[in-house]
């Protein structure tokens, strides 16, 4: 069984070695302001951890711009338009798949980010509902405004385009299959120091940061008691360093 003890010796090798990782948030499904995200806010600010929301356009409500402009610690990213599965029922779910027309795809994608100008200043990011677009996308992304691209899993060399960064994230309390309840201690702590391992051999890009990604409307208090201990033990860690979206997808160089 993996232990929250294993985790911090795997951070004790980065420390041990003069090295610091990188950590990342990034929260799913924002569409106006309810209890659950004012939990995640409060840790947010408790922690001094900035935190990445993936707002659905089509679907935000006014009072969710409202309630972020006292937010500093938030960065909104553009979560598809309306998260809408266009795929066959007998393939993974898609609101940005090659079941579709570039086109039609890139026309949402605009008409998200005009759904967005309420929010003021963003990150120019692209989440892609459940974490799947077509690659087809991707070359004309950056004359849409879009800067950066944000699925799920370590990043490739080869799954992007020019003038498009790409920073994922590699770490999911929720077990999807299982009654999407939390996927307890030694699953989820065996996703963060396999993936951390694999960063500090270079198996995967050792450069970016590691991202959590949340969903804060479907968390149950395991889930929540998860974070708040992942943020305990990362925040009084040398060698961890919490950044901000920008900051990860280096917009503030």
């Amino acid at each position: 069984m993996t232990s929250w003890q294993d985790l911090k010796a795997e951070l004790d090798l980065w420390a041990d070695e003069g090295r610091r990782t990188e950590f990342w948030w990034r929260d799913d499904d924002a569409s106006r302001p309810e209890a659950a995200l004012e939990r995640l806010l409060s840790l947010a600010v408790s922690y001094e951890i900035p935190v990445a929301l993936a707002v659905i356009p089509q679907k935000a409500e006014p009072e969710l711009a409202a309630c972020l402009r006292d937010a500093p610690q938030v960065e909104v990213l553009q979560h598809g338009l309306g998260h809408i599965n266009h795929a066959p029922p007998d393939e993974k779910k898609q609101e940005f798949g090659p079941h579709r027309s570039p086109k039609s795809m890139l026309g949402d994608v605009l008409e998200g980010a005009r759904l967005l100008v309420p929010f003021g200043s963003r990150c120019a990011v692209f989440v892609p509902p459940w974490n799947r677009i077509d690659a087809r996308l991707l070359p004309v992304l950056p004359a849409l405004g879009l800067r950066g691209i944000s699925t799920f899993g370590p990043r490739g060399t080869d799954d992007t385009a020019p003038g498009l960064c790409r920073v994922n994230t590699h770490i999911d309390p929720v077990n999807w299959r299982g009654g999407r309840g939390y996927a307890g201690d030694s699953a989820v702590l065996a996703q963060i120091i396999r993936h951390l391992e694999h960063k500090r051999n270079a198996i995967v890009d050792a450069d970016e940061p590691a991202g959590l990604l949340t969903h804060h409307l479907v968390h149950d208090e395991a889930c929540w008691s998860f974070i708040t201990r992942l943020l305990d033990l990362t925040c009084s860690h040398e060698a961890v360093k919490w950044r901000s979206a920008s900051q990860s997808f280096g917009f503030d160089k």
